[in-house]
């Protein structure tokens, strides 16, 4: 079938019932109206009609192929006038085998004004709804490759941070190791051993956009332990998840970086046993995250580049188009990052 309105799906049964529609009204028009022999208009109602019907298919699949964007309205009237001559033309060398001579006097005087008129209407009417018809399904199919591409370009985005992400806390890890190695090598190569769990597992969550929160927190602790060879009693965490938010989906390596954030300055620049808390609760229609640390202003700050909230913010604007999912706060005492995801936001995400 043609690849166009008038013949898609259950179309075409209304193009056929417009076609009977209008074969009976020429019909009546020309037997009843202007008297003419049953037989003669029954026959050029149908001929007209399977004519016009035949141009109408041609010229809207045409215009699928084929539908400018400048000079329209000329493009319209022209086609529609050039179709309406050719159609006209046809139809006056078909007449005289239909009526007779006295007959056709009468059509070509009475008829021919009307037929044109008619013929040109419908030929315009079709050709400008057809025009619509394509131009809008153009827009539709460029908003949906600007969509795709938008879709492409941040998916490339996230992976590209995830990706930093990794190094960024391996080489931290890899120093620690080498600095191990000389003074307490078990304590090296449990932490080799972590550090080969714990990447093996990133690269397990590589192909989900979102996880359960049991699991986000179970990576949690296991980055934990790793940097528990490295800092000793020194670091201690309070991890208060309720057992019914588990289930909840979160981005994955999303606490990770704010962990390191925490325990970079919670600990660096001091000497003193340090406690991290990460308290998660519901907030309305919120998972709510708080990820805390001892936070002292006069200590000189830690030197670092600031990719740790940067990156999460960047991933959680990428993911569910919001810029107030991650906010912090501090008092003379503690530094609080706080963290939001709408409960629910998986339902419509490809995993």
């Amino acid at each position: 079938m043609f690849n166009h309105p008038l013949v898609y799906r259950y179309n075409w049964i209304y193009f056929l019932l417009a076609c009977l529609v209008l074969l009976l009204v020429m019909f009546f028009a020309l037997h009843y109206g202007a008297g003419l022999p049953f037989s003669a208009s029954l026959l050029d109602a149908a001929s007209s009609i399977l004519l016009l019907a035949i141009i109408l298919i041609y010229v809207v699949n045409t215009l699928g192929f084929y539908h400018p964007t400048r000079y329209v309205f000329l493009f319209l009237f022209t086609g529609s006038l050039l179709l309406t001559v050719f159609y006209t033309v046809i139809i006056d060398l078909v007449l005289p085998v239909y009526y007779s001579e006295e007959d056709l006097s009468f059509v070509n005087e009475g008829v021919f004004w009307p037929r044109f008129g008619y013929a040109f209407f419908i030929f315009a009417g079709t050709m400008t709804t057809s025009w619509f018809y394509y131009r809008i399904k153009d827009l539709q199919a460029q908003l949906a490759r600007q969509e795709e591409s938008d879709r492409v370009a941040k998916e490339a985005e996230l992976y590209k941070l995830r990706q930093q992400m990794q190094p960024h806390f391996l080489f931290n890890s890899l120093n620690s190791i080498n600095a191990l190695i000389g003074t307490k090598p078990e304590q090296a190569r449990k932490m080799v051993l972590q550090l080969s769990e714990f990447f093996r597992g990133t690269l397990k969550r590589e192909e989900n956009r979102f996880i359960p929160l049991k699991e986000e927190i179970d990576y949690i602790r296991l980055y934990l332990e790793i940097e528990q060879v490295r800092f000793g009693h020194r670091l201690q965490a309070t991890i208060d998840v309720p057992e019914e938010l588990l289930g909840l989906p979160v981005p994955p390596l999303v606490l990770q970086p704010i962990m390191e954030n925490a325990i970079k300055f919670g600990l660096y620049g001091t000497i003193e046993d340090v406690c991290i808390t990460v308290y998660a609760r519901k907030a309305g229609s919120f998972l709510a995250i708080d990820i805390a640390n001892p936070y002292d202003p006069t200590s000189a700050p830690a030197k670092g580049t600031g990719f740790g909230l940067a990156a999460v913010r960047r991933r959680l604007y990428l993911l569910f188009v919001r810029n107030d999912l991650l906010t912090t706060s501090q008092d003379e005492k503690t530094f609080c990052a706080h963290l939001k995801f709408p409960i629910g936001h998986d339902k419509n995400s490809d995993n």
